[in-house]
């Protein structure tokens, strides 16, 4: 072909190369909109994520606190047994701290009063009771335990308010409470 040919000045399609203006603008526009909205999803995720991951932080705390309790009672039985870890007791002993010891009476109100503590400084709101009872997964706050004296086995139940609205809540839908079993 030469220079002066006819087909030099238009697209292969056939159609003038000045139709195409600012199609390529609406395509970055669009392009825009699409990564905007997929941003936005992306950081609803990692809202969501964070989240998740601090309410799952949460409820490993309760769970490592309430294995303590258990761990503390095993290792003073016949207190345990005798009713010393019951939460009105509960009772910082500093004979418990010295050389000169304390009686395991005194260890289980010490050690109940050293847990109560650590639950409440570690756990959103957190509280928490031990008591006796046949039916573990109930009871609203440690003012509401529910505990029923029935059985052999005791319960640890903790309660906190994970998503931080100042209440705690223990509907299906936002369950705020631990509860485990312990037999001595």
């Amino acid at each position: 072909m030469s220079a002066s040919s006819p087909a030099m000045g238009r697209l292969s399609s056939g159609k003038p190369a000045m139709g195409q203006r600012g199609f390529t603008l609406v395509e970055v526009l669009v392009a825009s909109v699409i990564l905007g909205v997929g941003l936005v999803g992306v950081a609803g995720l990692q809202t969501l994520s964070l989240q998740n991951n601090q309410s799952a932080f949460v409820r490993s705390q309760a769970t490592a606190m309430a294995y303590d309790l258990a761990d503390r009672m095993r290792s003073n039985v016949q207190a345990a047994l005798d009713g010393f870890y019951a939460p009105a007791s509960a009772a910082i002993i500093v004979g418990c701290k010295t050389s000169t010891g304390c009686t395991p009476a005194e260890m289980a109100q010490h050690d109940l009063a050293q847990w109560n503590n650590a639950v409440a400084d570690l756990l959103p709101m957190g509280e928490g009771f031990v008591c006796i009872d046949s039916t573990p997964d109930d009871g609203s706050s440690a003012t509401d335990p529910q505990c029923d004296g029935v059985g052999t086995q005791f319960s640890i139940k903790i309660w906190w308010d994970d998503d931080r609205d100042g209440q705690i809540s223990v509907t299906a839908d936002n369950m705020e409470r631990f509860s485990a079993t312990v037999r001595l």
